[in-house]
C-alpha cells in the first residue's frame, strides 16, 4: 500500500469542480491550466481525506461553500496573474 493512493486533497476535488462549473478548461491550453492549478493550491489551505465520504462528517454546508467561494476568489486572482505573466514580457 502507497500512502498518495489512500489519502488525497479535497481542495484538488474543489478545484476541478470549479473549473469545470466556471468552462475554465474550454478556454486555457494544458500548459496554463496545470500553471492555474499550482497557483491555485498554493494559495489555498489543503484538506487531507481517505475518502470522499470523509468530507460530509469532516466539513459542514457553511464550510464546504466558504471553501468553494475561496476557491472561486483563488482561481481569479490566479488567472489575473498568469494573463500579466512577466516572463512573456520583453526585456530590456
Amino acid at each position: 500500500m502507497r500512502l498518495s493512493e489512500e489519502i488525497h486533497n479535497f481542495t484538488e476535488f474543489l478545484l476541478g469542480e470549479q473549473i469545470h462549473a466556471l468552462e475554465i478548461h474550454k478556454r486555457c491550453d494544458l500548459d496554463t491550466l496545470q500553471d492555474l492549478c499550482c497557483l491555485v493550491l498554493n494559495r489555498l489551505p489543503p484538506r487531507y481525506i481517505r475518502h470522499d465520504v470523509d468530507v460530509l462528517s469532516a466539513i459542514s454546508d457553511a464550510e464546504r461553500e466558504q471553501l468553494v467561494e475561496k476557491t472561486k476568489v483563488a482561481i481569479e486572482e490566479s488567472l489575473k496573474f498568469l494573463e500579466q505573466d512577466r516572463r512573456q514580457a520583453p526585456r530590456d
